[in-house]
């Protein structure tokens, strides 16, 4: 396991999760979508920006996620490791769908013209009215906690083979491959993907999302693999401009081949089932050279601390509790505006940042009670950030 603190995962992080806001804020200038707040003018640009980072954006979060388990177990037997996730996962989510969510869907309904009211007014019909988007009751964003927590146990097994046998097995065989086994990753995917993704093409209810289910559990488990084998990172750096060429050649391919990056699927169709599992490995090698990019370049040149990334590394679980609501209060106000498209976006996404920071170090970070709320470590029991050269012991 890599034993020393791994800045460039820290950044890779930060970086990941800060992306959700130029990403949701961006669906209010294209059609369709959540937020359903939607600005008269739309924006190819955005509408291709969206496309491409939605095919890897929640794998490269959940492998993020797996990475941050493996330290996480660090010292904690699975009992106090359960009992860790449980408390650090289901307090905000229970937070979330009881406070974060609720003036998220009062500001659509207003918008939409579906509710006229006080906030006040709408809050008991938030639970009383059926479910989202036809009634009110949702978890929106919240699915990705509900997912991560159930993730998290389903791996205790894993977890233990993986940092035992399983860890051999997997250096030997990352040796033994000169670094590109690291792309044999790609068949794994297929090994799922192809089976289940024309049967499930993705609602994130867990019951009707086995696909993508499946898909997000592997790359969970593949940032706990990495975290545990310190030689695949160093590969993933070595060949990040050949990972960087399969990810550019597959979005191309998607767009060209396909129009768009998404296939509906009729398995009668001989031709569309060829074109089906053509699609499958196009899109599983997107990911998977997507996510070996990030990983490379940053291992590349963000292997070193910032006063900065303390605070923004903490920061992040509270900016993804709060990002969403506040990115559509405030594209509510936006989209009555007369300015410009690109004025707009800049303002949803700079408002939201802002917001989200200066809640978090005014109402989140002082307190342990609210840092319990938000999914953030009690302050005694934070471990420092120190400077220490990559490689070297902290």
């Amino acid at each position: 396991m890599i034993t020393t603190r791994r800045y460039d995962l820290d950044w890779l992080r930060v970086i990941a999760f800060f992306i959700l806001i130029y990403f949701h804020s961006a669906i209010i200038f294209m059609p369709g979508g959540l937020p359903l707040i939607q600005n008269a003018d739309t924006s190819y640009a955005l509408e291709v920006f969206v496309n491409i980072s939605s095919q890897f954006r929640l794998a490269l979060l959940f492998f993020i996620s797996g990475v941050g388990v493996a330290f996480a177990r660090k010292r904690r037997s699975n009992k106090a490791f359960i009992k860790e996730r449980s408390r650090r996962l289901l307090i905000p989510l229970l937070v979330g769908i009881l406070l974060i969510v609720p003036p998220m869907v009062y500001t659509e309904k207003l918008f939409l013209g579906e509710f006229v009211g006080s906030f006040l007014a709408f809050y008991p019909s938030f639970f009383t009215q059926g479910t989202y988007p036809v009634g009110n009751l949702s978890w929106h964003h919240f699915w990705f906690i509900v997912y991560l927590y159930i993730f998290c146990l389903m791996g205790i097994k894993v977890f233990a083979w993986m940092e035992n046998a399983g860890k051999q097995r997997l250096a030997a065989w990352v040796e033994k491959s000169s670094g590109l086994g690291i792309y044999g990753f790609i068949l794994v995917l297929l090994a799922v993907e192809i089976p289940l993704r024309a049967v499930f093409p993705g609602f994130r209810d867990l019951i009707h999302d086995w696909a993508s289910f499946s898909h997000w559990f592997l790359m969970f488990m593949f940032g706990f693999v990495v975290a545990n084998h310190a030689h695949i990172l160093d590969n993933a750096r070595r060949l990040r401009y050949i990972s960087l060429t399969g990810a550019v050649l597959a979005t191309s391919l998607s767009f060209v081949l396909f129009g768009r990056v998404g296939l509906d699927v009729d398995m009668d169709d001989p031709l569309m089932a060829a074109k089906y599992l053509l699609f499958c490995v196009i899109r599983m090698t997107l990911v998977w050279c997507s996510i070996l990019t990030c990983v490379g370049f940053a291992a590349k040149y963000l292997r070193f601390n910032h006063p900065l990334l303390s605070f923004v590394n903490e920061a992040v679980f509270p900016l993804f509790i709060l990002h969403l609501t506040i990115i559509t209060i405030v594209g509510y106000w936006v989209a009555d505006q007369s300015w410009h498209l690109w004025l707009k976006y800049l303002f949803v996404t700079s408002t939201t940042i802002v917001s989200v920071l200066l809640i978090y170090q005014v109402c989140i970070r002082p307190f342990n009670f609210m840092r319990l709320l938000f999914g953030v470590k009690p302050k005694a029991s934070i471990e420092p950030v120190t400077a220490s050269l990559p490689g070297k012991k902290a």
